[in-house]
């Protein structure tokens, strides 16, 4: 049997809310993959993109990553992924680098001999109406959003049925979500972190049978969070509730409690961090409006989740993440942007 493991969205590297515990929630998820991987004896990890938060990871990142692939290897799991929207460099790929050293294998549309089965890969091709590539009898493995998750999502389903694909392993949307159409399994296997606070549910991968198409999914231990919903009072179930370590999501739309009163009895209680999702009405000429949505104390996610689903050019993110990376000086933003722009003359 041709087992493999299905995941990606790992985003390894990224600093949620500021915070060092949860970069380093990030990074053991992978490694719990890693040993998950292991116990089932599956022969391959396939990686549907994302394994970076950005193209720029840490050393304590690229040491948990390296980690997780040596242990693979040691266990004769190949790991084969392609490249997210997250991590894309321009000219060598972090996993290009992996592969050099006989870590990993960068998927393309030349396909990849497992067991028999051709696996073929497609890198983060934008935000755009995509044909799927031809694949006959093989599986497919993209970085892509399907118009079954987002209307306006840049695969078809009803394409997929007709490039010749048996199994198509998608990265992107974090949640897990399946389709058998005819004899085609398509799946997202889901991040393997909450990367957005509305990520509510498990996080897990896929274990998949290619030849078979069976799938199964595995739930994986991660940080705790705690909703509380917009009816529940915020303050009860914050006093009653074991919050010691979680990160509490807090739905509110009464006007008392405040947010801050919410986020100080948050951290009183131990809680790794609060946050508030603000439902209620804005007063005076807002009124009438719709809800207006505010989630406190994380800008940087916010903008890093409206940037997403933007149909940026490669280009444009590596500007953008070097103006906001904070590893980067301030007086050295000018130079390092003028190289990329020059880079592209």
């Amino acid at each position: 049997m041709a087992r493999i493991l299905h995941t990606g969205d790992t985003h390894i590297g990224f600093r949620q809310y500021g915070l060092e515990e949860r970069r380093e929630d990030f990074a053991k998820a992978f490694l719990e993959v890693v040993r998950l991987a292991i116990d089932e004896r599956v022969a391959a990890v396939i990686h549907a993109g994302d394994l970076f938060e950005d193209r720029l990871p840490g050393a304590e990142d690229l040491q948990a990553t390296l980690q997780g692939l040596f242990q693979l290897q040691r266990a004769r799991i190949k790991f084969l992924g392609i490249v997210g929207n997250h991590e894309q460099r321009r000219g060598v790929q972090w996993l290009d680098l992996f592969a050099s050293l006989d870590l990993a294998a960068h998927l393309t549309l030349q396909p990849y001999d497992l067991q028999g089965i051709p696996v073929y890969g497609l890198d983060f091709a934008g935000r755009r109406e995509l044909e799927p590539p031809s694949c006959e009898g093989g599986v497919l493995v993209c970085h892509q959003l399907l118009n079954e998750v987002e209307p306006d999502g840049e695969l078809s389903l009803k394409k997929l049925l007709t490039c010749g694909a048996k199994t198509v392993l998608l990265g992107d949307f974090h949640e897990r979500k399946v389709w058998f159409e005819k004899s085609l399994l398509v799946t997202y296997c889901g991040s393997t972190e909450r990367w957005a606070l509305d990520e509510q549910k498990k996080r897990g991968v896929n274990i998949i049978d290619l030849k078979s198409n069976r799938i199964d999914h595995r739930d994986l231990k991660t940080r705790e969070f705690l909703y509380i919903n917009a009816d529940e009072d915020p303050l009860q179930r914050l006093k009653t509730s074991d919050v010691t370590g979680r990160v509490v999501a807090i739905y509110l739309k009464s006007a008392r409690p405040t947010v801050a009163e919410l986020e100080e009895l948050g951290r009183q209680r131990g809680a790794l961090a609060v946050r508030v999702r603000d439902l209620r009405e804005m007063e005076g000429e807002l009124e009438h409006q719709p809800d207006v949505q505010i989630d406190y104390g994380d800008l940087e996610q916010a903008i890093s989740e409206a940037l997403a689903r933007r149909n940026l050019s490669a280009l444009a993110r590596e500007i953008d993440q070097v103006i906001r990376d904070f590893r980067i000086p301030d007086s050295n933003i000018d130079g390092e942007v003028t190289a990329l722009l020059e880079g592209q003359r």
